[in-house]
């Protein structure tokens, strides 16, 4: 049977109890209509899984005691920070946030590039589909949504990760992601970028070389921005 996970603020944890509030515990007593002595599956959204079991329930809280702690509970062992052009459709975005929550996705971060059609995620709607993701997969950790950043500031900041990844279709140079990724000592980070629907400029491109990404081709098929962005992590994700 599967589980169902529910959420609680790590700052309502503490020692051998938690609290689960609001609308979690709305859920938990009158959709549930679950009682003391039950058992149920907590996540922090910090890396961490609780098996708790109901000691008290009041009007608006539900108060667990833990019976055991779960560190990076269903996590993926690399971290992937997906960078993507803002889509022009914002359902496309949060499917593409939703999805990549499901995938073990760490950080979603909505790239401005020069190719890209101006428009502006609603960032707190992003957040509450990747919150209900989180629970729905069974995931322990609740992935950033960064604000709209420029491409530039991604290319200054990509040091920091170990593997750095641009799927790029208009070259010849660039290897099928998974030969790309074959040879490759076992990273802890990854980055990939992935641009809008018109591509990236020769310039971002360059930029990104410099920047030590490596170009990869995701197939002879031209994908959409949300799709590739799922295939280059699945890749990745797979891969280690």
């Amino acid at each position: 049977m599967s589980k169902d996970f529910f959420y609680a603020d790590p700052a309502n944890i503490s020692g051998q109890f938690l609290t689960i509030e609001g609308d979690e515990s709305k859920h938990i007593v009158r959709v549930l209509r679950k009682s003391e002595g039950e058992l149920l599956w907590v996540v922090d959204g910090v890396d961490r899984a609780y098996e708790v079991v109901i000691r008290s329930i009041q009007q608006h809280t539900v108060e667990c005691e833990i019976l055991s702690v779960h560190e990076r509970f269903n996590e993926t062992e690399i971290e992937v920070t997906l960078a993507v052009a803002v889509l022009k459709n914002p359902s496309r975005m949060e499917w593409l946030i939703e999805k990549g929550t499901e995938l073990g996705i760490r950080r979603f971060i909505p790239v401005s590039t020069s190719r890209t059609v101006a428009h502006s995620p609603k960032e707190n709607r992003l957040k509450k589909i990747a919150h209900s993701a989180m629970k729905q997969s069974g995931r322990s950790y609740l992935p950033q949504i960064y604000p709209i950043t420029s491409m530039d500031s991604v290319m200054h900041h990509a040091s920091v990760f170990d593997l750095k990844i641009i799927p790029y279709e208009h070259t010849d140079e660039a290897l099928f992601i998974a030969e790309a990724l074959r040879h490759r000592q076992k990273p802890t980070s990854a980055l990939i970028v992935v641009g809008p629907e018109g591509g990236f400029t020769e310039d971002e491109i360059h930029a990104a070389e410099e920047a030590g990404f490596v170009q990869v081709s995701l197939g002879k098929r031209r994908l959409r921005t949300e799709t590739a962005a799922l295939v280059a992590a699945s890749w990745v994700i797979g891969n280690y």
